[in-house]
């Protein structure tokens, strides 16, 4: 009798004990499910490929890996307040392997192969945060956040120093809003000279700290180490061109730049670009960093209803979608009296003035004041970006 006493109480505690497992795994995936809610909601700016799950034994594991540590922090505690007990198999991506970008403008993959989507574009000398590498592919995070794939070949690799010293180093910054070419001496021009091209935003060095001209050319050191001559006049340094202030007409006169140049998913140089890419290459011509999309630009700022556009000023950026569900698809950048210049197709000039012969029917949703806003979510003045000085 006593035998089967206690052979039906351990029959009876064996779905209790499932249940108890069951029970903490779903308190875990819940906690997982809100934490990235709450704080990496964004696949675009941050990885975040946690599970809960059984090991073989039974034990419940947490793992995967993220590349923010607030993230990480927000997720420990969480799985804390709710006593889920865990083995912890999380990895943090790196915060100390770093790159940048060694071409004129390099191209972001949204998966490591050359027939992924294009995501979007980095510029010479632009610093980025290296989280993953593989033989041919490395995944980075650019300033801006945005996170995508890169040829090897594309970038070169910086220690922790080598980016410090970067930082304090004499740099110049193409200002030229036409694509240049550096050569091989001071003198150069055939076409055979050529070292490279390099478009506005490129970031090069001074050999030895130490600016020369001659003939109307400097020096430059590119990320890789190579050196060449470029035409000083398409260079600023880049404290001068960080310590800008807000300038429409300068935003403005890079887009109006553009004029005709081949819209291009995913580009964000002055090669070719996509809506938003207009809106950032413009933007960064004036020292300030956008976020990459139009959906994400479309909440920043100060918010402007569609009704009053007439109160919009130049600079201020104008977004397009679906006027059911306010989903925006399309970015252009405000001129005066209705008009804007936005890239679709080529860019181009129209108008948000139903009135005008240059409207559009593509329903304007609302606009966005990025002037006085500086340093708010998803602006950034560069010269207070970390990654910069």
């Amino acid at each position: 009798m006593r035998y089967t006493a206690i052979i039906a109480l351990a029959v009876a505690a064996l779905p209790l004990a499932a249940q108890s497992s069951a029970d903490m795994l779903a308190k875990a995936q819940e906690c997982i499910k809100t934490v990235k809610a709450q704080v990496a909601p964004d696949a675009r700016q941050a990885v975040y490929d946690i599970k809960a799950y059984h090991n073989n034994d039974g034990s419940l594991v947490v793992g995967g890996e993220m590349s923010d540590s607030t993230a990480l922090k927000a997720t420990v505690k969480a799985l804390a307040e709710a006593g889920v007990d865990y083995a912890d198999s999380i990895r943090l991506m790196p915060y100390d392997q770093w790159a940048q970008v060694r071409i004129s403008a390099a191209s972001l993959r949204t998966a490591g192969r050359h027939s992924a989507e294009m995501a979007t574009q980095a510029v010479m000398g632009t610093p980025v945060r290296v989280l993953h590498k593989d033989s041919e592919w490395w995944r980075v995070q650019t300033p801006d956040g945005y996170i995508a794939w890169v040829p090897s070949s594309s970038v070169v690799a910086k220690t922790p120093e080598q980016m410090t010293a970067w930082r304090g180093a004499k740099r110049f910054i193409v200002t030229s809003p036409y694509q240049t070419r550096a050569y091989t001496s001071p003198t150069a021009k055939s076409l055979r000279d050529v070292v490279t091209d390099l478009v506005n935003g490129c970031i090069v060095t001074v050999p030895g700290n130490e600016v020369h001209v001659e003939h109307g050319r400097v020096g430059i050191e590119l990320p890789d180490g190579r050196t060449a001559f470029a035409n000083v006049d398409d260079l600023t340094p880049i404290e001068t061109w960080a310590a800008q202030n807000f300038d429409p007409d300068r935003i403005l006169d890079i887009a109006y730049s553009m004029e005709g140049t081949p819209y291009l998913w995913g580009g964000t140089s002055t090669k070719a670009l996509d809506c938003s890419g207009l809106a950032k290459v413009s933007y960064y011509a004036n020292g300030l960093i956008l976020m990459r999309d139009a959906s994400q630009q479309a909440l920043t700022g100060k918010r402007i209803e569609a009704a009053n556009w007439r109160s919009c000023r130049p600079g201020d950026l104008l977004f397009f979608g679906n006027a059911r569900t306010g989903k925006v698809t399309h970015v252009a950048i405000y001129d005066h009296d209705g008009n804007y210049v936005h890239s679709s197709g080529r860019v181009k000039r129209n108008s948000v003035d139903p009135e005008s012969e240059s409207y559009l029917t593509t329903p304007f949703l609302h606009a966005v004041r990025i002037a006085g806003n500086e340093e708010t979510p998803g602006i950034t003045r560069a010269r207070n970006h970390p990654w910069y000085f």
